[in-house]
């Protein structure tokens, strides 16, 4: 029987060294003694082309193993580091058909390997079915898969980062039930995207919509990305891709506007969804209300096409509201002051007020959504009902 024999391109794509400089003896010898329970091996370093992924392929008794390994830095950013493993994903998915071995082997790093954002994302991969051939050397506590698809939400939105130039991709469900991702198609993001759809397709039976929001000239996720997307998911994961063109027509033929643009901008500003006056936080029952109306928009004298499409899109012209409450909004029942108060109609019978007042324990909206832009848009929802 011939001994395990492992392939690893030898070049980096952006660096000058070679993976042969530090996959040393050591290293190749633990990860096939953990895998064909065998120490003897032989290795090619191929200096063809460029290892993506930070991959080595083992190949023993017809079996193919996929092995990616982790960065041994962290100071380029808490989502670089996944950037490899996405790439890795995809050779895995599109040579396996999503049906080989992906393992996780972790190597030496000058940094925290348990930060709420890694032990996220080692949980997003273990859901996928990437197995972690040396964590106990590293982690404190097992991997635990995820459960369901809100599960991996909330815990998603309890890590996200703050800052306000990383907004990345944001996952929600629709009225429908329906899996929603808005996928960031601009640098690292667009690699973190590929984990969340290949994850989730591993929570729900029905399909994904994956919206590609557009940033620095980047249209799409990568074409790897998607095939993969495509096989793991078995066809569910539907791309859907962003544009002006489909922004105009959604405006124009549309006037509550729901478009994927306006939904990624009302998550990147007020968060996850949950109602402004209630905090419920079914996203089945939360929509997207527009303070100054589209409608009202589009019969704004002054403005040209792009100006309108701009205001109907800004996050800050929108909160998130239980279908109650929205309907109470559009319907003039109750309305928001200058200063961000509730106010009740004034013709209710008391009956109605009391069971408003009973269903709406927040009256007055915090004073960071209440933003000289939110104002704005105030102002010209309220203009019309004087």
């Amino acid at each position: 029987m011939n001994k395990p024999n492992f392939l690893i391109k030898n070049h980096f794509q952006k660096r000058s060294a070679l993976y042969s400089d530090f996959i040393h003896d050591n290293i190749l010898r633990d990860i096939c003694q953990r895998l064909t329970q065998r120490s003897d091996y032989t290795v090619d370093f191929d200096d063809t082309g460029y290892n993506k992924g930070r991959l080595a392929e083992l190949d023993y008794d017809g079996n193919r193993y996929f092995i990616t390994f982790s960065e041994t830095e962290t100071k380029q950013g808490r989502n670089y580091s996944f950037q490899s493993v996405a790439s890795a994903l995809n050779t895995w998915a599109i040579e396996s058909h999503g049906q080989g071995n992906l393992y996780f082997y972790f190597l030496p790093m000058d940094g925290n390997y348990e930060s709420a954002y890694y032990l996220f994302m080692y949980r997003l991969l273990q859901t996928i079915g990437v197995n972690f051939l040396n964590a106990g050397d590293y982690l404190s506590q097992p991997i635990s898969n995820f459960i369901t698809a809100d599960d991996l939400i909330l815990t998603r939105n309890a890590n996200r980062s703050r800052k306000a130039s990383n907004n990345s991709s944001y996952i929600t469900i629709d009225e429908n039930r329906t899996v929603q991702i808005y996928a960031k198609t601009y640098g690292a993001n667009k690699y973190e995207s590929t984990i969340f759809g290949m994850a989730l397709s591993k929570l729900t039976t029905g399909n994904i919509e994956m919206y590609q929001i557009s940033e620095g000239g980047l249209v799409e996720i990568p074409e790897r990305s998607q095939q993969a997307l495509d096989v793991v998911g078995n066809g569910r994961i539907k791309v859907i891709p962003t544009n002006i063109t489909m922004e105009i027509s959604d405006f124009n033929n549309n006037d509550s506007l729901r478009s994927p643009q306006y939904m990624y901008n009302l998550l990147s500003i007020r968060g996850a969804k949950k109602c402004a006056f209630c905090n419920c936080n079914l996203p089945e029952i939360i929509q997207g209300a527009h303070i100054w109306g589209v409608s009202q928009i589009k019969k704004a004298p002054g403005l040209s096409l792009d100006e309108k499409i701009r205001y109907a899109t800004d996050g800050e012209n929108g909160l998130w509201l239980c279908e109650n409450h929205h309907k109470m909004l559009d319907s003039n029942v109750i309305s928001i002051n200058n200063e961000g108060r509730l106010i009740l109609k004034s013709n209710l019978l008391q009956s109605q007020r009391d069971y408003i007042e009973s269903a709406t324990p927040i009256t007055s909206l915090p004073n960071e959504v209440v933003s000289a832009k939110f104002r704005f848009f105030l102002s010209k929802r309220n203009i019309q009902l004087e």
